[in-house]
Order: C-alpha cells, then sequence, then structure tokens
C-alpha cells in the first residue's frame, strides 16, 4: 500500500457534536465504494455494544475492540494489514503506552487513509493530551462544536454532572447524557486552580 497516498482525518469536539456519527458517515462512503476498512474502539467504552460503534443517537458500524495499552501494537499489526482504510474511535481513551499516534503516523506513510475521532477536552475543561498530539500530526482536522445545554450557544466544552450540579473527579469516566452536557465557554463552569493543576 505504499504507493498511494496515506493521510490521517481527525474529527474532534466536546461530547455529544456528533463525531462518531461524521466518523461513521465517512467511513461508510468508503464501504459504498467497494474498500477494505476496519474500524477499532477502545476496550474501555462498552456503552451501547460490545462489537460496533454506537451513536447516541443509534448510528453504527461494525467495529473491533483494541486494546488501549502496550498490547496494542502487536494487536494492530495482527488486524490492521489488509485494511486501506482504517477508523479509531474515542482515542483519547487509549494509554501513553500504546503509542497511538505514532502507530497513526505509521499507517499514514504506509498507504493508509486513516479517520480519527477523539474528544477535545476532559471534564475539567483541559485538552487531552493524545488528542492534541493526534491534530499535531492530522492532514485534515474537523472541528465540531454541539449545543450548550444551559444557553443553546455552540458548546466546545464537556461538563460532568451528578445530580444535576457540576462535578469532578477521576479524568476517565464512560457515561453519556446520565453524566455529562456540553457547554459553551460563558456556562462552563471551571473547577478550582488546585483542581485544574493536580491530578485527582
Amino acid at each position: 500500500m505504499s504507493g498511494n497516498p496515506g493521510k490521517i482525518i481527525t474529527i474532534t469536539g466536546p461530547m455529544f457534536s456528533g463525531k462518531t456519527s461524521r466518523l461513521i458517515e465517512l467511513m461508510e462512503r468508503h464501504i459504498l465504494a467497494g474498500r477494505n476498512v476496519t474500524l477499532f474502539k477502545p476496550e474501555i467504552d462498552s456503552r451501547y455494544s460490545e462489537n460496533e460503534v454506537v451513536t447516541h443517537k443509534g448510528m453504527k458500524l461494525p467495529a473491533i475492540i483494541a486494546p488501549t495499552d502496550e498490547r496494542f501494537g502487536e494487536f494492530l499489526d495482527a488486524h490492521a494489514k489488509n485494511s486501506g482504510i482504517l477508523g479509531f474511535d474515542e482515542a483519547q481513551f487509549w494509554k501513553p503506552s500504546a503509542r497511538l499516534p505514532q502507530r497513526l503516523e505509521d499507517l499514514a506513510n504506509s498507504g493508509r487513509i486513516v479517520y480519527v475521532a477523539a474528544l477535545n477536552r476532559d471534564h475539567f475543561g483541559n485538552p487531552f493530551r493524545i488528542t492534541a498530539d493526534i491534530l499535531a500530526i492530522s492532514d485534515e482536522i474537523y472541528v465540531l462544536s454541539a449545543v450548550c445545554s444551559k444557553c443553546g450557544n455552540d458548546a466546545i466544552f464537556t461538563q460532568r454532572i451528578i445530580n444535576g450540579v457540576p462535578a469532578f473527579g477521576e479524568i476517565i469516566r464512560i457515561g453519556g447524557k446520565d453524566l455529562y452536557e456540553p457547554r459553551c465557554r460563558n456556562c462552563f463552569v471551571w473547577p478550582s486552580t488546585q483542581m485544574r493543576i493536580g491530578d485527582i
């Protein structure tokens, strides 16, 4: 596949901005064109299905559950060798030991077209480092916004909500509308300075 022009196309934004829907739409175009497509989802995310990527609105596409740690390299070698089109959902869940950005670039350099959907910020309002690293090596970027749950303006933040109140805790916590809301900059509730700087 080294003769083909590879590239990395990243879709980013807050929760409920349609990142996974856009990922599925882009990959379905290749399926309709008869190309070999492989979609990966992180093993930590089984909210709607074990073997599909599913949007909050119910769109779905078959997917392979992938490890998100040091096992990922060998796993990817085994499952990606026959596909020219590769997709990765919820990229922010991959751990540094998986070396996801480097592996995505290797795939693109070998002539593959790589699609990535990644959350832009955590619920503290801080950028996800892995998302920032992937954006830096992307050929194309889709930046999506959601609708603020408070005022209806464009939302670029994801607010964690417990019992209707903004809450802060561990960085990774799987959830949907029961746990998160999209917020604009004016409506987003920031944690204290100490909470933003420190790891919880």
